[in-house]
């Protein structure tokens, strides 16, 4: 018996590795884009640190969509595909999930 996967399953991914320990989202090229994307939404800590941000209806972004992972000592863009939506950044685990 042969197992089949739909074609819409949710496909997640980490364009960053964890340990990530900053991001931003950039849609487009060339002028006037490159443009960097706001996050929309995001979640604190009763103390005031940030817990999370997320950014959503990414299908409406100039593409190429790109998740630029800023580790300490080097930038790296990361080309995300067109069925990404939805990105969130964890800063408590310093790990973002793109689906």
């Amino acid at each position: 018996m042969a197992t089949c996967l739909s074609a819409s399953a949710a496909f997640a991914i980490e364009p960053c590795h964890r340990g990530v320990p900053a991001i931003s989202i950039e849609q487009g090229q060339g002028m006037p884009a490159p443009g960097y994307i706001s996050p929309d939404a995001g979640t604190f800590h009763l103390d005031g640190k940030l817990q999370e941000q997320r950014w959503h209806n990414l299908h409406a972004a100039i593409r190429p969509l790109k998740v630029i992972c800023r580790y300490a000592n080097k930038v790296v863009p990361v080309v995300l595909p067109d069925t990404i939506d939805t990105c969130v950044w964890d800063n408590d685990e310093r790990r973002v999930r793109c689906f």
